[in-house]
């Protein structure tokens, strides 16, 4: 019978090009888009990269050989990539900037289209980037690390009081910052609806339909988003105690993480191909020149920028 570790293996690495083909596909379709939330697209993907690759180059090769080839240095460097900088930034981080980014988008629509002196989205993207970095350098310390583990082919904190201490406290920003951008999504769904019902009465009955479809879509890739990253944390600090066995603890460390950032990838590439296609033909061609006519394409370039920017 093939040992358990060859599957594991075999699994991580499949799910791993799959990560990079999905990810690396947003990175390419969005990295010349001039909107903040594409620019946060591409740091979530850039993310998901990073921790695919530890999965690729480390976890993965150590199942197969059963021993870690290189020395124990790397484990804790390529534990910082999967457990701390990069995923904080794949989760947490970039989920409540794109909840903002929305908030923003319908809140002040016209402030948020205005051509801006300072780059706000770079800056703060390059500001929680050198944040996770720095919150990852604990786990640097001898005995504070997160690392792979080849006996349970999965990666987790070692058995010490530093390591767990670092742990619980990541799942609780995890969770914390989860609870808030939700709660931010919500007010974001709640204000779309009461501006959809105000401009119903100056737009077409198909633009009302495609606004509703797309507040449902926005509204599952917010429920999406905020819980798998959540879940994978729990799962990776406490659910995986719940049992010995090595394919559970195979499911609940390297599965479910490579699980969450591939559901990343295909969403949004996928909703980006859809949104891409209406924001082209944001104002449609004028019939006439009237008053009343240039009225109605005012309000809805309105509709249309509330729209636009706030489903990717």
């Amino acid at each position: 019978m093939i040992e358990f570790r060859y599957f594991a293996a075999t699994i991580m690495l499949l799910m791993s090009i799959a990560i990079i083909t999905l990810n690396g596909l947003v990175v390419k379709r969005m990295f010349r888009e001039r909107e903040g939330f594409h620019k946060i697209c591409v740091n979530k993907a850039i993310a998901n990269v990073f921790i695919a690759i530890a999965f690729l180059v480390w976890a993965a090769p150590c199942a197969y050989l059963n021993f870690l080839y290189l020395p124990h240095a790397f484990n804790v460097f390529f534990g910082q990539i999967v457990g701390w900088a990069p995923y904080l930034m794949s989760g947490p981080f970039t989920q409540i900037c794109l909840a903002v980014n929305r908030a923003v988008a319908i809140s002040y629509p016209y402030w948020f289209n205005k051509q801006h002196r300072v780059p706000w989205t770079k800056v703060i993207l390059g500001g929680l980037w050198i944040l996770a970095i720095l919150m990852s350098l604990p786990a640097m310390i001898d005995g504070c690390s997160y690392i792979f583990f080849v006996e349970s082919v999965a990666w987790s904190p070692t058995d010490t009081p530093c390591s767990r201490t670092l742990s619980e406290y990541v799942t609780n920003l995890v969770l914390l910052m989860a609870i808030i951008s939700f709660s931010i999504n919500i007010s974001s769904i709640i204000k779309i609806v009461r501006s959809a019902i105000g401009l119903t009465a100056v737009m077409d009955q198909n633009v009302s339909e495609s606004r509703k479809r797309k507040r449902r879509k926005m509204f599952i890739q917010c429920v999406i988003q905020d819980c798998t990253h959540t879940t994978d944390c729990m799962l990776n600090t406490y659910v995986y105690t719940f049992y010995d066995a090595q394919w559970f603890q195979f499911l609940c460390g390297a599965v479910s993480a490579l699980s969450v950032i591939m559901l990343d990838g295909f969403l949004m590439s996928i909703l980006h191909q859809r949104s891409s296609t209406p924001s082209q033909t944001r104002e449609p061609p004028s019939k006439s020149h009237t008053n009343g006519e240039f009225r109605k394409r005012a309000s809805s370039r309105v509709s249309a920028t509330i729209m636009t920017t706030t489903t990717m």
